[in-house]
């Protein structure tokens, strides 16, 4: 039987301190054109963008009816392993195979809405992850 997650040589590089703007509005990118002669000038190796592997040439198998847990340091690469998992971001190189649903906990309290109750968070939740509204009641309890 195929693995129900597979993992292949999965490797993320984030480029750090590249401009990444892409939201300004007319008034933001004028008010930051203006500002720029005043800005202290920065050395050049300062600013400019370095590479960061997150990950590098991770590869698993995930059976039915296992469950896999991820645990490390501060700074190992967790939480974009499961941000690839669940497919919020891809890979810079490999590819993760998933055949099923995935529910991973990327933070403490994400997916929780603070104005709904309880109750209406569990119903909300089950519907992100594809959920039948009677397949939530039947597992409520």
């Amino acid at each position: 039987m195929p693995p129900i997650l597979e993992a292949r040589n999965i490797s993320k590089e984030y480029v750090l301190g590249r401009n990444t703007r892409r939201s300004d509005n007319f008034r933001e990118a004028l008010m930051r054109s203006l500002k720029k002669p005043f800005r202290a000038r920065r050395k050049q190796e300062e600013s400019s963008p370095k590479n960061f592997w997150a990950l590098r040439d991770v590869s698993f198998d995930v059976q039915q009816g296992e469950t896999l847990g991820v645990i490390g340091r501060n700074g190992a690469g967790k939480s974009t392993l499961l941000k690839i998992a669940s497919r919020i971001t891809d890979p810079t190189e490999g590819f993760m195979k998933l055949r099923g649903r995935l529910a991973s906990l990327l933070e403490v309290g994400t997916g929780f809405h603070p104005e709904l109750t309880g109750r209406e968070n569990i119903f909300l939740n089950g519907a992100i992850l594809g959920m039948r509204r009677s397949e939530i009641m039947s597992k409520f309890d």
